[in-house]
């Protein structure tokens, strides 16, 4: 009873250690592939913070790695954007600049609706020759590019409402993360495999 008792136990443990294995390689697969996409990202330590924690999920498919890099800037440009109503809302601090951190805060949130259509056509991207999906990655990338475009449209209107350049800097390192994000997701989107 004790020797296949024994047995039992020796065949659990070596099964256990079979999957760990298994499940590690995966991971590590999984991994490695991220490291490669994010060799390709300006901003690959972001890259890499942003993804590597999804690398299971993204599972060596470029495609999820694109749709998790817009997903994070879809998240970031939400945050910004409540970040610059919050300011927004406290006139003593932003006498000059009230309304154009309001506008700031609606003109980065109304490219979420860009970035949603790049999410999108990550669903679509099969098919066609390669000028159809040469096209549709541009298009992808232009719709990314809408957040870039927001963020200088609102750093020149700081400069036009005379806001300081302190304020301008305040305002330059809130939106920081945003811009990274979104170059990142660009840069990935540009170097999807056809």
């Amino acid at each position: 009873m004790a020797r296949q008792s024994f047995v039992l136990l020796a065949a659990t443990t070596l099964m256990l250690v079979a999957m760990c294995s298994v499940t590690l390689a995966t991971d590590s697969s999984a991994m490695d592939f991220v490291q490669k996409i994010c060799n390709d990202a300006s901003y690959d330590t972001l890259c890499l913070d942003t993804l590597l924690p999804k690398a299971s999920n993204i599972s060596g498919n470029p495609k999820s790695a694109t749709r998790f890099a817009i997903q994070a800037t879809i998240s970031e440009v939400q945050s910004v954007s409540s970040s610059f109503i919050n300011l927004s809302e406290h006139p003593e601090e932003w006498t000059n600049e009230v309304k154009t951190l309001q506008r700031c805060g609606t003109t980065i949130a109304s490219s979420v609706t860009h970035l949603l259509d790049a999410y999108e056509l990550t669903t679509h991207l099969g098919g066609g020759g390669r000028a159809v999906k040469v096209s549709k990655r541009a298009s992808m990338a232009n719709s990314v590019n809408s957040v870039l475009d927001a963020l200088n449209t609102c750093v020149n209107h700081l400069q036009t409402s005379n806001a300081s350049g302190a304020e301008i800097t305040r305002v330059e390192d809130t939106m920081e993360t945003l811009a990274e994000l979104a170059t990142n997701a660009i840069d990935i989107i540009k170097h999807m495999p056809f």
